[in-house]
């Protein structure tokens, strides 16, 4: 099956944000990382001047990117799935593909998985698994195991698998916000059947945006580079030098569904958020504003009198939501979330897919040329 989406990062948003108490400890895979490598002597590379080459990243992601092969006894699936139309207009997205394999005859599909934990959980693409009557995963040591679906996220096209093993590479997770345009990034993955495979190439853009507006809430903000990434890759790994997670691999620009220039990686920093959700609730649980934005533009700000143009205009406001509670009205400008500057919708839509019901933030928008701060308190995001 051939599919689509896209994604990226945040400048700036790697700061500690607030979260509710939960009655209950919660799981994160960071802790889980942290506690198997104390256990491990998984070999870190340490400072010092790099050789130019991508040794360890790329048999660190070899060891860590696994097969994932799905099986559809009652239906095959369809080269674009009807739910992507939800999300992304059918006059757009004819370039852009999940680079997930083909459908097979035998009623098939091959693409890609990134283990996160050393006890067999296993980060994936939603479109990789959606409608599977059986999933199966390869390791790099050619061993195969059953998978089972821990939790599934449509809205930010990843999934959480697990097989019942223990002591297994997992790629750490590296930090998405502090990527920088030009940096240098690895992808591995399963393109064409080809299994373990490394590319090359950079990061060529942060916080892209190439969906629409929709009625549901979806991820809008991606990692751009121009590593080779074809059929098959939907789901694998984008590294660093050091061999660290810095995304998940969702979409290619292509008018055929094969490499034509730029792929699209889902920011590890969203990646860890869904990730410990799907663990430790089944479903990922986002805050709301209960605002519809738009991002402004010099037209709009010569028609409202305004100087700033990098913001995000309030078109329509819920009336019991949090954003009326705390006097926010259509017209006012938002410019930034817990002193982070949010300039584009994309932005926002990767600073919404890491925060949690509840929580606290400040922030500061600008109403008739005049710059003001309210707090406001996210309300769960509905289904």
């Amino acid at each position: 099956m051939i599919l689509c989406v896209l994604l990226s990062a945040c400048k700036g948003q790697g700061q500690q944000i607030e979260r509710p108490v939960d009655k209950i400890p919660l799981q994160s895979f960071a802790s889980k990382q942290l506690l198997a490598r104390g256990k491990t002597t998984q070999r870190t590379r340490e400072g010092g001047m790099r050789s130019f080459n991508f040794r360890y990243a790329a048999q660190r992601a070899i060891q860590s990117t696994v097969r994932i092969k799905t099986s559809y006894i009652k239906e095959i699936p369809k080269a674009i799935p009807d739910f992507y139309f939800d999300f992304f207009d059918k006059d757009v997205v004819g370039p852009y593909k999940h680079p997930t394999a083909d459908r097979l005859g035998d009623g098939s599909g091959s693409a890609s998985g990134v283990l996160i934990s050393e006890d067999g959980y296993i980060v994936t693409n939603y479109h990789v698994i959606e409608r599977a009557d059986k999933i199966e995963v390869l390791l790099s040591d050619s061993r195969w195991y059953a998978a089972r679906i821990i939790g599934t996220d449509k809205a930010t096209d990843l999934a959480l698998l697990s097989i019942n093993e223990s002591g297994l590479p997992f790629l750490q997770f590296g930090n998405s916000d502090s990527l920088m345009t030009g940096d240098i990034a690895l992808i591995a993955g399963n393109p064409l059947n080809f299994t373990s495979t490394v590319t090359q190439g950079i990061i060529s853009f942060k916080a892209r945006n190439i969906a629409q507006k929709s009625a549901h809430w979806v991820l809008q903000s991606f990692i751009q580079t121009d590593g080779v990434v074809n059929i098959g890759n939907s789901g694998g790994a984008l590294v660093d030098l050091d061999g660290r997670l810095t995304g998940i691999i969702t979409a290619i620009a292509s008018p055929n569904g094969v490499y034509a220039g730029y792929s699209f990686a889902i920011p590890v920093e969203v990646v860890k958020k869904t990730a410990d959700d799907l663990l430790n609730y089944g479903k990922a649980r986002r805050g709301s504003f209960g605002i519809g934005t738009s991002e402004m533009d010099p037209a709009k700000a010569a028609e409202l009198n305004n100087q700033l143009v990098a913001g995000l205009l309030i078109e329509d406001i819920e009336n019991a939501g949090p954003a009326r509670a705390a006097g926010l009205e259509p017209g006012d400008m938002i410019i930034a979330v817990d002193n982070v500057q949010i300039a584009s919708t994309a932005q926002l839509s990767e600073w919404i897919a890491r925060s949690h019901p509840g929580q606290k933030v400040t922030i500061t928008f600008v109403r008739n040329g005049t710059r003001h701060h309210t707090r406001l308190q996210l309300e769960s995001q509905a289904d």
